[in-house]
């Protein structure tokens, strides 16, 4: 999945699932993901078990909320703290995202890991459906395990 604008670039990549058996139905549904920013000719790429199979499944249940003009809230978070994004977004026809990056996925050339990193994106509607499209494939790939 990758969101575009002007200040950067977003792209979120399911690698795997962390465990291959574990007894915990929690523990089977952790995904290692790979995340890729990019910010001002500054690129950082984080590979960790951020989000869940069910995490996913919501993410893209509030971005399909988001392009029907119905959004279920104003922002998604996880688990994991440190991935969130929000949308910004003034008019319908016009998608402005927040993504913070926190932890494990602030961008190793941010100077200040006290506090995450806010990174806008602008996707046109094309692009977020394609992204939603591809969302969804790749959690086919990687579907919620009982």
């Amino acid at each position: 999945m990758k969101l575009t604008g002007p200040e950067g670039e977003f792209e979120l990549q399911i690698l795997d699932y962390e465990y291959t058996d574990a007894p915990s139905f929690l523990d089977r549904n952790w995904l290692l993901v790979n995340l890729r920013t990019h910010y001002q000719g500054r690129e950082h790429t984080c590979t960790a078990s951020l989000l869940s199979t069910w995490e996913i499944e919501m993410l893209l249940g509030w971005m399909q909320s988001v392009v029907s003009n119905r959004e279920l809230a104003p922002k998604v978070t996880f688990v994991e703290p440190s991935l969130s994004i929000s949308n910004e977004s003034a008019r319908k026809d016009k998608y402005e995202f927040c993504i913070k990056l926190a932890g494990e996925a602030t961008p190793a050339w941010y100077e200040d890991h006290k506090r995450p990193f806010w990174l806008k994106v602008s996707p046109d509607p094309q692009e977020l459906k394609g992204a939603i499209q591809d969302l969804k494939g790749q959690l086919e790939q990687f579907p919620v395990r009982e």
